[in-house]
């Protein structure tokens, strides 16, 4: 727990400095000022003439933020202490795992790439198991069509940072779909791609109620594009 009291004391002080620094100089206070008046026209008034203005302002301000010292001691001190934070677990090596139970347990543990493509399940074992995974970035496949999928209690869970995701469904598997991004693409089958801006959408096929055989898959990202096709 001090770890995190320490990362957020430090964090914060330069961020304070860097305020109060920005703020100081004429220049950025005018440009701030310019940035919040032309936010505050868009949105009260909905007029788009000043989106120009807005964008050229705002990169100005984002370069003098970025450009402030105690910005990026903020940024380099974040990355630093992360890695130094992560370290012990990047490299650790496998531990033995013992339970004191009377019955016989199946544990099953690997290690996921953080980064990179992946294409889940494959010809070799045609058994399905459930995924649940975070990732960094990079594209990930889920080859369902070379799986056995049976049943209705089938759930894979992703989470990642950047990076495409996609689905290869079975003519006779239905999906439960749900996704979460901030900024990427859904693409269904044959219907028209749609934008996903910050929001969650939640899809499922016709038969999917009753069907015996679905999976439900749920998606949570920053950026990147989903598309479903049929194998």
């Amino acid at each position: 727990m001090w770890k995190i009291q320490f990362f957020i004391f430090v964090e914060a002080m330069l961020l304070t400095m860097a305020t109060i620094t920005i703020l100081a100089g004429s220049v950025s206070r005018v440009i701030l000022i310019v940035v919040l008046c032309l936010l505050l026209l868009y949105y009260y008034i909905g007029k788009q003439r000043s989106n120009f203005l807005l964008v050229a302002s705002s990169m100005m301000l984002f370069y003098i933020i970025m450009l402030n010292p105690y910005v990026v001691a903020a940024l380099l001190f974040a990355v630093l202490y992360g890695m130094i934070v992560a370290y012990p677990y990047f490299y650790r090596e496998n531990e033995e795992v013992k339970i004191d139970q009377a019955e016989d347990a199946e544990i099953r543990q690997e290690k996921t790439p953080w980064m990179g493509d992946l294409h889940h399940f494959s010809k070799v074992n045609c058994q399905y198991r459930d995924i649940n995974i975070l990732r960094l970035a990079g594209k990930d496949t889920l080859h369902l069509d070379e799986v056995i999928v049976v049943n209705h209690d089938n759930v894979i869970v992703m989470r990642k940072m950047f990076g495409n995701t996609k689905i290869i469904l079975p003519v006779d598997v239905e999906l439960s779909l749900q996704v979460n991004t901030l900024y990427g693409e859904l693409r269904l089958f044959s219907q028209p791609p749609r934008k996903l801006r910050n929001e969650t959408i939640s899809i499922e096929t016709p038969n999917y109620k009753s069907s015996h055989r679905t999976v439900k898959v749920v998606l949570a990202g920053l950026v990147g594009d989903v598309e479903v096709v049929r194998g």
